[in-house]
């Protein structure tokens, strides 16, 4: 298989998988800036930072209310990381790589395109609604689940599956991210509105459930955030992610580097500790995780995408 091939079986993978999780944070958000008091100091502008559109979006709007944070994440195509780029960008992948990703799944991403793009023009009030991110969400797990059950289990399909498992790592961190940067409210209110936030978060994980049949307890910030982190049966939890990269990259050549790479980021998640550092320290571990996922990315490019690597 071609280097070039592998790259956009990979990105495609992380294009959809970033679709759904993008919807997925609006949906969440928009519901938690409803729900919650305006004294517990969520803003718009903290969702365009943890997304980490905060440059690009300074370079074209004037205010993050809404409007604009809605235009950026959805419809902006000079954004990287809106859903009408992303769903354009995994099309053309799947469009050039049709001899090997089934057609079936060029038709469906470029049959959600279309409705995305028919819903961003519609003026009727509620185009950008909970019921159109949802609808999303359901189109991209049912894109994950054509590709998986059509396509060989082969080198091709597990680069599909780590770019999806690696974007599905970053995500599920920057979720977390939303729970560190709120919560500024009096001490009475606190246990309150930690109860809702992190039962809020979970849900936009499709965690909620999963979470409860797990850890039985009532849902606590720290339980939350350790169950989204360490647990290794839930599908968007980080370690099982990363349990899952390491799988599919010990069946690829020359993956050494790499595997190396997905322990070293292991061994960071399993060796914290929620209890000590959250609240004071756990927006910094965040950041840190994040970068260490951005190492694999790296890790993976040199390997088997950047010229040198194509030569071999």
């Amino acid at each position: 298989m071609l280097s070039r091939v592998a790259e956009r079986l990979y990105w495609t993978g992380r294009y959809i998988e970033r679709t759904e999780n993008t919807a997925r944070l609006l949906n969440a958000f928009k519901t938690l800036m409803l729900d919650l008091p305006k004294g517990v100091g969520l803003s718009w502008a903290q969702l365009i930072d943890i997304s980490g559109g905060h440059d690009d979006f300074k370079a074209r709007y004037r205010s993050a209310n809404e409007r604009n944070t809605l235009a950026f994440m959805l419809s902006d195509r000079d954004n990287p990381g809106a859903i009408i780029t992303c769903l354009g960008l995994a099309r053309e992948n799947l469009r050039t790589t049709r001899d090997i990703a089934p057609s079936e799944g060029f038709e469906s991403v470029n049959e959600l395109l279309m409705f995305v793009r028919r819903r961003l023009a519609s003026k009727r009030p509620g185009n950008h609604n909970y019921e159109f991110l949802s609808q999303i969400v359901q189109r991209c797990q049912g894109i994950t689940g054509l590709l998986a059950g059509t396509m060989s289990q082969d080198a091709a399909y597990q680069f599909v599956r780590v770019g999806r498992n690696l974007e599905r790592a970053d995500m599920t961190t920057r979720i977390l991210d939303v729970g560190s940067a709120t919560l500024i409210a009096p001490d009475a209110e606190l246990e309150r509105l930690e109860h809702r936030l992190w039962t809020w978060l979970l849900s936009a994980l499709s965690a909620h459930q999963a979470y409860r049949q797990s850890v039985r307890r009532q849902v606590s910030a720290p339980v939350a955030a350790g169950y989204l982190l360490h647990d290794t049966l839930f599908p968007r939890a980080v370690l099982h992610t990363l349990c899952e990269i390491r799988a599919c990259l010990k069946q690829l050549p020359r993956s050494t580097s790499a595997v190396r790479a997905v322990g070293r980021v292991e061994r960071l998640v399993r060796d914290s500790d929620v209890h000590e550092i959250f609240p004071q320290t756990f927006h910094t571990f965040i950041d840190d995780l994040q970068v260490a996922l951005g190492d694999i990315h790296a890790s993976i490019q040199r390997t088997w995408f950047e010229p040198a690597a194509r030569s071999d």
